[in-house]
C-alpha cells in the first residue's frame, strides 16, 4: 500500500448536518434534505450561502444561526490526526471529501489541516461527489497512483464501495483505534509513531 486517503466529515471531523437538521426537522424529512439539498451543495450545484437560506425557509431558523450551528458541531480528532502525521512520514496521504465551500476550506484553515495531504480534493470544487467512481478517478488521476496502491478510510460504506468500484481497497471507519488495527493487520502499515501511540 502506498497510497493512503482519507474522508474528513465523520473520520478527521464530526459530522455536521446529521445532528443539526434533526433538530428541527423529522427524522425522514432530514435524511431527505441530506440527499437532495445537501447534496447539490456538495456537488457544487448550489452556493453555501444559497442553502442556508433554502433551510432557513424549510426549518423556520434563520441562515446565520443555522450557519453557527454547523460551525458548532465541528470537532476534529486529535487521534486521527496524530495518526496522519505517523501515516505521511512513509505513506502518500490524501484527503477525497463530500463537503461545501467555503465552510470546509474555513476548518482546514483554522485547524491547520491541509499540510497533512499531498493532495485535496473537495466534491463541491471539482463538480463530483462519492460514491461516483469518477471522483476516485479524478483523485488517482490527480497523484499519479494506481488504483491497486490505495485504500480509502471512510465511514459510509456507501463511499467505500465507490472507492472499491474505482479499484481502490477501503476500509470502513468506526474509530481511530480500530483503524490503526485494521491497517496493522491488513497492510501492515505500522509507522513507529502510530505503534507507540496506539498498541
Amino acid at each position: 500500500m502506498k497510497v493512503v486517503v482519507f474522508d474528513f466529515f465523520g473520520v478527521i471531523c464530526s459530522e455536521i448536518a446529521p445532528y443539526v437538521l434533526p433538530k428541527y426537522l423529522s427524522p425522514e424529512t432530514a435524511i431527505e434534505i441530506k440527499r437532495t439539498l445537501v447534496h447539490e451543495a456538495d456537488l457544487g450545484l448550489i452556493s453555501q450561502d444559497d442553502m442556508f437560506e433554502r433551510l432557513a425557509l424549510t426549518t423556520g431558523v434563520p441562515a446565520t444561526r443555522l450557519e453557527e450551528e454547523f460551525w458548532a458541531h465541528v470537532r476534529i480528532d486529535s487521534d486521527v490526526v496524530n495518526l496522519i502525521e505517523g501515516l505521511r512520514l512513509t505513506y502518500r496521504v490524501a484527503l477525497l471529501t463530500n463537503a461545501i465551500v467555503p465552510i470546509a476550506r474555513e476548518i482546514f484553515a483554522r485547524h491547520n489541516i491541509e499540510h497533512l495531504f499531498e493532495t485535496i480534493l473537495v466534491s463541491s470544487e471539482e463538480g463530483m461527489a462519492k460514491p461516483d467512481p469518477a471522483f476516485y478517478a479524478l483523485l488517482l488521476n490527480r497523484m499519479g497512483a494506481r488504483p491497486g496502491d490505495c485504500v480509502m478510510i471512510d465511514d459510509n460504506p456507501d463511499n467505500i464501495a465507490g472507492a472499491k468500484a474505482a479499484g481502490m481497497q477501503g476500509i470502513h471507519f468506526e474509530s481511530c483505534g480500530k483503524l490503526v488495527r485494521d491497517l496493522a493487520g491488513r497492510y501492515s502499515i505500522t509507522p513507529q509513531t502510530v505503534a507507540r501511540r496506539f498498541p
